[in-house]
C-alpha cells in the first residue's frame, strides 16, 4: 500500500467501527491497521463525536493507538468561527461534515517533526 504524504480525515464512524473491530465493518479496522502510513488529521468535530459515542475504555484505546504513532497525526480542539461552518452548510454540507470542512481550512495541519532532523 502506497499512500502519498497528503493529510486525510477519516469518519468517525470509521474510528467507531475499526476500534470496536465490527466484523461487518471489516474495511475500517484495516484502515487502522494502516494508520502508520497515513497523516490523519483529528478535527475537533470528529473528536467531540467519538467522546459522546465510545465508552471509556474505547477512548482509551484511540488515544494509545495515537500515541503508537506520533507524527502521523494531527489532533485538534481549537473552535472555528460559525461562519466559516456557515459556508460549508450552504455548499451543501450536513452541519458535522460542514464543522469539519471548515475545521481543515481554519487549521491545516501541524508540520511532521522528524527526531534529530535540523
Amino acid at each position: 500500500m502506497t499512500i502519498g504524504p497528503d493529510w486525510v480525515v477519516l469518519d468517525t464512524n470509521i474510528w467507531i467501527f475499526g476500534l470496536r473491530r465490527q466484523p461487518e465493518q471489516p474495511a475500517c479496522t484495516q484502515v487502522l491497521k494502516h494508520l502508520p502510513q497515513l497523516h490523519v488529521k483529528i478535527p475537533r468535530q470528529v473528536l467531540l463525536e467519538l467522546q459522546a459515542n465510545l465508552r471509556h475504555e474505547e477512548m482509551r484505546e484511540f488515544f494509545r493507538l495515537l500515541h503508537r504513532h506520533p507524527g502521523q497525526t494531527d489532533m485538534r480542539w481549537e473552535q472555528v468561527d460559525l461562519s466559516r461552518i456557515r459556508t460549508y452548510q450552504r455548499l451543501g454540507c450536513k452541519l458535522g461534515d460542514a464543522a469539519v470542512a471548515a475545521h481543515i481550512r481554519a487549521h491545516p495541519p501541524l508540520p511532521t517533526l522528524v527526531p534529530g532532523a535540523k
